[in-house]
């Protein structure tokens, strides 16, 4: 369980692992490029997805147990950082930044997978429900709502599927944002699955 002292101390390690990756990327792409734009910096959803799941093991490791939402925060977590992964892998080519391939491997392989055998292992105060992946959608709403304000006014997009120049306008739109949040649902799925089937597990240990 989340107060177990050897799940606090592993949680501790993972965010700040987290976050030791993201110093090292804005240390190579500053090294690389000679200077960075913090806000495009920050615009990127693989930054914010490590970011967020650092900051919440962090918080989780330091309380030793999670809130009302916590279980969907957890699961909004994971399913950011995979389909961040999916979307790097498929609709980027998988293509490393300027902090090169060890980062970009840690950043969208590595963590990741750390991120989910965490979920898959660790339980959370509270069950999984079915309703989980439809409250994760909060994160990339958001997300595309703040990308697409914000690149309107400085004409800076993260992506092209974002870009409504690339897609011929906001109609265009539609159909490549429909595409992630279908992604988001899909993978945030199998997320509930697998900490349904943890919850199920582990409830009948401590029956026995």
């Amino acid at each position: 369980m989340l107060s177990s002292p050897t799940v606090r101390l592993a949680r501790a390690a993972l965010g700040a692992g987290g976050l030791a990756i993201l110093a090292a990327d804005l240390a190579g792409t500053l090294r690389a490029s000679g200077g960075i734009d913090l806000g495009n910096y920050l615009g990127q959803f693989t930054i914010l997805s490590v970011a967020f799941t650092s900051i919440l093991m962090l918080l989780g490791a330091a309380r030793g147990r999670d809130g009302r939402a916590g279980v969907h925060l957890r699961a909004m977590a994971v399913t950011g950082l995979g389909v961040a992964a999916v979307l790097h892998a498929t609709l980027l080519g998988g293509t490393a930044g300027p902090s090169g391939e060890l980062v970009n491997q840690l950043l969208h392989t590595v963590f990741p997978l750390l991120a989910l055998m965490e979920w898959a292992l660790v339980r959370s105060s509270r069950s999984v429900r079915w309703v989980t992946p439809l409250m994760g959608l909060a994160f990339p709403v958001v997300f595309l709502a703040g990308t697409l304000v914000r690149g309107a006014l400085v004409d800076w997009y993260p992506y092209e599927f974002v870009d409504p120049g690339a897609q011929g306008g906001y109609a265009g739109l539609v159909g490549s944002l429909a595409i992630v949040l279908v992604a988001f649902l899909t993978v945030g799925a199998v997320v509930a699955v697998i900490g349904m089937l943890r919850d199920r597990v582990r409830a009948r240990r401590v029956v026995r």
